[in-house]
């Protein structure tokens, strides 16, 4: 009983220094979502992904009409996509929001309208900017929007 009193304590004068949430990342919710499609070279070919842009999973976290406050309530969040084999990938949550169309973060379900095999999905996140591919995540299994804290005193 007292450790629990002490930790209570201590997380009181010092919170922790990221809030996490929950997205939807499952390709069932992800479905019934609107769906788009990117054009991305991959070498000498042109492949088209099909999914839901990143900015959908975000819900009315920041409404388009707020405009600024409303891209100001995440300038502090940034998105962390992981894939099942533990690789992540971290985004802008503000860049995402003023991505509504998926041009620069998709959530891919299929390829060259074929859904994605094992290897790549059922989820693949998907940045078409990105040269090196650097944070494409294979086998999305989740999403979390992560709300970093300045820690007060820290350089």
């Amino acid at each position: 009983m007292l450790t629990a009193l002490i930790a209570t304590l201590l997380l009181a004068q010092n919170p922790p220094p990221a809030a996490v949430e929950v997205l939807p990342a499952d390709p069932a919710t992800l479905k019934g979502l609107g769906r788009v499609e990117v054009r991305v070279a991959e070498g000498p070919a042109t492949v088209v992904y099909a999914g839901v842009p990143l900015a959908s999973i975000l819900d009315r976290r920041a409404e388009p009409e707020a405009g600024m406050a409303g891209l100001r309530a995440l300038s502090d969040a940034v998105i962390l996509v992981r894939g099942t084999d533990g690789y992540q990938a971290a985004v802008s949550a503000a860049a995402v929001a003023m991505d509504p169309k998926g041009e620069r973060y998709l959530l891919a379900l299929a390829r060259d309208g074929k859904p994605l095999g094992t290897g790549e999905g059922p989820v693949r996140l998907v940045v078409p900017g990105d040269p090196k591919h650097a944070r494409w995540v294979k086998n999305v299994d989740a999403v979390r929007l992560v709300r970093l804290k300045m820690v007060v005193g820290s350089p």
